[in-house]
């Protein structure tokens, strides 16, 4: 059970490719479609992973996607 305390849901998992993903320059031009990829890559690469929403994803990877650039050089 992913939904008890103290246990990780799939977004560690997401949080971790999206980094990848900036990191290698991969990443799209939008946030939504950014979380979309994410969505699909999680689904095919850990089907049996907790499910989660494309929302949900959005709001954990906010964050860096907003950072992003500054990443990328260094910063």
């Amino acid at each position: 059970m992913t939904n008890a305390p103290g246990h990780r849901t799939s977004l560690h998992l997401v949080e971790g490719e999206a980094y990848r993903r900036i990191m290698s320059g991969m990443a799209p031009d939008t946030l939504a479609e950014f979380a979309q990829q994410l969505l699909n890559w999680l689904r095919e690469a850990y089907p049996s992973a907790a499910p989660i929403t494309q929302h949900s994803i959005e709001n954990q990877i906010r964050e860096i996607w907003h950072r992003r650039h500054d990443m990328i050089r260094g910063g």
